[in-house]
């Protein structure tokens, strides 16, 4: 097997099946349009209304298929009920039976129709005819004998063997003729499994010989060609001794303080305990001095720093060499927060309507005197928060009661300081279970 090259991931387009639990990130200064939002009628959604995310019962589904989906929000009412249109953007898709949940959820069943096509479906909210939101991620649609996508899902640490996923649409017949062809010989498929309809899963590797490039696969029945996705992966030469190879820094805690020590994995392929005699890491925008380098395994190095007192508060990126030579440069690694800042909310215990409970709010240095400050209010009146008190310097807990008129569905808490509403990175929105 060749040691001097390693397979690098070319991302497929996401499938999104639920809520995808939301992470601490860095304070950055958010663009003026959120991606995938370009060319969207923002201006006509009510001020007191925030549209947020779409989610799905089905990831992937064939034509002639009904399955549920909710709009997620803040403020919903009736009115915006009323005024919103769903648009499918595809062939023979269509939204039935919308209603509104809670003040920050709408449900509706999509109906993919028999003409439907196969393609990844990004519903859009219109109000007024116009698009004024597109869903983040889609879900999919495959007809039978069809292909959606080839992805690679993921790699091995030495970098010379990765896994694949096919979305496609057979039944037992069609599977005994579908077979996977690299587009080079020097890429091989094996250990492949099945989960009909949708899924055709298996390992890929490089054999000895294989040249730096882009190589893919090519789905067929019989000698018919269903789909090509080429690239899917890129062969690479090592950056880093004379197998290692880099992929990106990935920070252990995304948000940081004065004074911590910050841990960053160095993923990649092929590393060995040497290599990390030969590396030195440093921060942009602020001296922080060099990272300790460790070996950790084939696939990860990690490195150590400790972020000075009078670093100020932003988001910092990472660039690393090898001996002299730079050979990574990544931005927005991780982030320094001031103090009293929140990050997200969370449910230690599940809630439904009758109960009581706890909600967590979790930061950074938080203080009794922002605490005594801090107000967090609901769109329903039937969930009621209360208690608002200092657990420790990164918990802030509160006593929530729902009534039994409440909704099964996603709640936004809503948090100020008496000042200015507070948009808190991993999200503010709780569920409620049914009963």
């Amino acid at each position: 097997m060749a040691v001097s090259t390693s397979i690098a991931v070319v991302s497929p387009p996401a499938v999104s099946t639920a809520p995808v639990t939301p992470q601490i990130v860095p304070p950055v200064i958010p663009s003026v349009v959120p991606p995938g939002q370009e060319g969207m009628h923002r201006e006509l959604i009510p001020k007191n209304i925030t549209i947020v995310r779409c989610y799905y019962d089905e990831d992937v589904v064939n034509p002639g298929t009904t399955f549920a989906f909710s709009v997620n929000g803040s403020g919903f009412d009736e009115n915006f009920s009323d005024m919103i249109r769903m648009d499918m953007d595809a062939l023979d898709v269509d939204v039935k039976n919308m209603r509104l949940v809670t003040a920050n959820q709408i449900q509706g069943m999509i109906v993919v129709g028999p003409e439907a096509t196969t393609e990844y479906v990004y519903p859009k909210v219109l109000i007024h005819g116009l698009p004024v939101f597109r869903a983040p991620d889609p879900f999919g649609v495959v007809r039978h004998g069809e292909v959606l996508d080839i992805q690679l899902t993921g790699i091995d640490e030495t970098g010379q063997s990765g896994h694949f996923q096919v979305i496609t649409n057979l039944d037992d017949t069609l599977y005994k003729l579908f077979h996977l062809e690299p587009t080079t010989p020097k890429l091989e498929i094996a250990r492949t499994t099945s989960e009909l309809p949708f899924y055709v899963r298996g390992d890929i590797t490089i054999a000895p010989g294989l040249r730096s490039g882009s190589y893919g696969l090519t789905a067929r029945i019989g000698a018919h060609e269903l789909f090509r996705k080429d690239p899917l992966v890129d062969v690479v030469k090592p950056d880093v001794g004379r197998t290692g190879s880099v992929s990106r820094f990935k920070a252990a805690t995304l948000a940081h303080r004065p004074g911590d020590q910050l841990i960053l994995s160095l993923e990649g392929s092929g590393f060995v305990p040497s290599d990390a005699n030969f590396l030195t890491a440093t921060i942009d925008k602020f001296d922080m001095g060099q990272g300790s380098f460790s070996y950790v395994s084939a696939g990860k190095l990690q490195v150590t720093f400790i972020i000075p007192f009078n670093a100020p508060v932003g988001a910092y990126g990472i660039v690393l060499r090898h001996k002299t030579n730079v050979i990574h440069e990544q931005s927005n690694v991780f982030g320094i927060v001031p103090p009293n800042w929140l990050s997200g909310v969370k449910l230690p215990q599940p809630l439904a309507p009758g109960q009581k409970g706890i909600v967590q709010v979790l930061g950074r240095d938080i203080t009794p005197g922002f605490v005594q400050s801090l107000h967090i209010e609901t769109d329903d009146a039937g969930l009621a928060v209360s208690g608002i008190r200092l657990q420790d310097n990164s918990t802030i807990v509160a006593d929530v009661k729902v009534s039994t008129s409440v909704a099964p569905g996603d709640y936004l808490l809503h948090i100020s300081n008496g000042t200015r509403n507070l948009r808190l990175p991993s999200g503010s929105i709780i569920k409620i279970n049914p009963s």
